[in-house]
């Protein structure tokens, strides 16, 4: 499994070098990372470090802790001693998209078929974040085929079932045929050993957020909301 991984051949630019040397690390105590909260690069701290050195690499280690919201992570570098190069990884992978609050509500409080459906587009952020795009864009794909299994039933083909889908009213023709292009990223990757980008991958997300998140997480919230609103009074005869 990919874990934030960086692999670089020959002298280190510093735009990779992310984790410094145990040596530097000691004497300042702090050094730039990724954090999967913070959504960037942060300053950490650096909590503990030790390192190992093998045959023909040497093993550093260091937990890290953010200094903005306190997050604690594993940084490892692995330096080749013939000089080829360096491998750097982060636990938990660093992410560029936080995955919504409504995802572990639905995972937690959903019923049977929602909370399924939300697990399983948890497991395509996790995708993402260990850089594994094509089982991403295969997850994005099945994602949208429960959901239209779940609301108009299993129809032939997925054309018909986006149709009902919009025919039924549960999303316009806009997003019918976002929903399609998400699907084509899907179906390319899994029949066509398409690799879609990161930028494609949360495209499609953001296309199947904004269908999920009205139909599944907010709808309780809209109804009490429109309880709240004070209704229009009718003018006098």
């Amino acid at each position: 499994m990919r874990t934030g991984y960086v692999s670089h051949k020959g002298p280190e630019p510093k735009s990779i070098l992310l984790l410094k040397s145990i040596r530097a690390m000691t004497d300042k105590g702090f050094v730039p990372a990724p954090c999967s909260n913070c959504l960037g690069e942060r300053r950490h701290e650096v909590l503990f470090e030790t390192s190992l050195h093998e045959q023909e690499t040497i093993e550093q280690y260091a937990m890290l802790q953010c200094g903005g919201c306190g997050r604690v992570s594993l940084g490892y570098k692995r330096i080749w001693k013939d000089g080829s190069g360096t491998d750097i990884e982060f636990y938990p992978a660093p992410i560029t998209r936080q995955r919504p609050s409504w995802v572990l509500d639905l995972i937690l409080f959903g019923n049977t078929e929602r909370a399924a459906l939300a697990a399983l587009l948890s497991e395509v952020y996790c995708a993402i974040a260990n850089e594994q795009h094509r089982l991403a864009a295969m997850g994005i794909r099945a994602v949208i085929e429960q959901l239209m299994v779940m609301t108009v039933g299993d129809l032939p083909s997925f054309p018909q079932k986006l149709s009902a889908l919009q025919q039924q009213g549960f999303i316009s023709l806009v997003q019918r045929d976002a929903l399609n292009a998400a699907l084509e990223v899907g179906h390319a990757a899994m029949h066509r050993g398409h690799m879609p980008t990161e930028k494609d991958l949360i495209l499609s997300l953001e296309i199947i957020e904004g269908v999920l998140a009205p139909m599944f997480a907010h709808w309780d919230e809209a109804q009490k909301l429109a309880d709240g609103v004070p209704k229009r009074k009718k003018p006098a005869p």
